[in-house]
């Protein structure tokens, strides 16, 4: 079943874009739409033998990933479009000075606050956050 048949190139390549370039995907669908045993190997291996193709699918992807991130942004809910505000600018932002700074460079001594206490706390951080990134 499925061991004579074969599948071109264009086919290969559309069903490739249509499943995001990920080669489970691809291989399940190429059982599903013409009965052919492809496995997940074999899908890389081919996929990989059309770089500029492959490189393609994964910039579509990105593009996606990007409209996606955009939308968020403007959601009415303000936890979701503080964290996708966040996501953008330490990528997008970087260039403006939007870098996520790793290890401490002073010792923080150890507090313990009350749950009313952290939440304050949490949004005066917040609050100071978009007060620099709204400029």
């Amino acid at each position: 079943m499925g061991k004579n048949k074969k599948i071109s190139d264009k086919e290969f390549l559309t069903l490739l874009r249509e499943n995001g370039g990920l080669f489970a995907r691809t291989s399940k669908a190429i059982k599903t739409q013409f009965d052919i045993d492809f496995s997940r190997q074999a899908v890389r291996d081919r996929a990989l033998k059309n770089p500029k193709e492959l490189a393609d699918i994964e910039e579509e992807n990105l593009d996606i990933a990007e409209e996606g991130l955009h939308s968020l942004m403007k959601s009415e809910d303000e936890r979701i479009k503080l964290r996708s505000i966040e996501i953008y600018l330490k990528t997008k932002g970087r260039k403006r000075g939007y870098l996520e700074k790793e290890g401490v460079t002073e010792s923080v001594p150890n507090i313990v606050l009350t749950p009313e206490e952290r939440r304050a706390k949490i949004k005066e951080i917040r609050d100071k956050v978009m007060l620099e990134a709204t400029g």
